[in-house]
C-alpha cells in the first residue's frame, strides 16, 4: 500500500474516491462521517502525496485518484454529478441525439434552466450542438466514452435514470451492431 494511506483515515478517503469518483468535499464528509476540517487536512496531505487530484468545477471542488482518470473523462464525472447534466448525457447516449424540445421532456425543467445547462454543457466540449432546419440537435461528442464512464461509475450515481441506463445499454449496442451488420454495403460498379 502507498505510504501516505498508513493512517485509517486516509485508507478510508482513497477507498470511497476509489469508488465514487468526483466527489465533493462536502459528501466526501457527510459519507465517511469526518468534519470539515480534518477531511481537508486529510485531503491537502493525500494531494501533495500524489494520491489524489482535485479540480475546480462550477464552484465545488471535486476529487479523483491521481492516476485513475485522465482530464477530460474527470471533466465527464464532474458533470455526472450534476442531474440535469446527467439526464442529458444519459438521454444523448441511449438515443445519439436529441432537439431541446425532446430534452425539455426528459429533463422535467424549465427552458431557462436546461438553456443553461446545455450552453455549459457545450462549452465543456462534451456536447456538440448543430442546426437543423429551425432547430439546435445536440449529440455527444464522444458518445462511447461517456457510456463507459457511465457504467464503470453507475454504482455512486444517485438516479434511476442511471439504472435504466446500465440494463439497456447492452440491449442496444446489440440492437445497434445487428442494424449495422445488416446495411448492405453497395458494390462499385466494374
Amino acid at each position: 500500500m502507498h505510504s501516505g494511506l498508513e493512517l485509517a483515515s486516509r485508507r478510508r478517503i482513497y477507498e470511497f474516491l476509489s469508488a465514487n469518483p468526483g466527489v465533493h468535499l462536502r459528501r466526501i464528509g457527510q459519507t465517511l462521517g469526518m468534519s470539515t476540517g480534518m477531511l481537508s487536512y486529510h485531503l491537502g496531505v493525500m494531494e501533495r502525496q500524489g494520491l489524489l487530484k482535485s479540480e475546480a468545477a462550477r464552484h465545488r471542488r471535486r476529487y479523483y485518484l491521481a492516476q485513475a482518470y485522465r482530464p477530460e473523462q474527470r471533466l465527464v464525472l464532474a458533470l455526472l454529478r450534476e442531474r440535469v447534466p446527467r439526464t442529458i448525457m444519459i438521454e444523448l447516449a441511449t438515443h445519439g441525439e436529441r432537439t431541446f424540445a425532446d430534452l425539455l421532456r426528459t429533463t422535467r425543467v424549465t427552458k431557462s434552466t436546461l438553456s443553461y445547462h446545455l450552453a455549459k454543457v457545450v462549452a465543456s466540449g462534451v456536447l456538440v450542438r448543430a442546426r437543423r432546419e429551425r432547430e439546435s440537435v445536440f449529440t455527444l461528442r464522444d458518445g462511447g466514452a461517456v457510456a463507459s464512464l457511465i457504467l464503470a461509475c453507475a454504482g455512486s450515481l444517485p438516479d434511476e435514470a442511471v439504472d435504466r441506463f446500465v440494463t439497456i445499454w447492452p440491449r442496444l449496442q446489440a440492437l445497434r451492431e445487428r442494424q449495422a451488420a445488416a446495411i448492405p454495403v453497395p458494390l462499385p460498379s466494374a
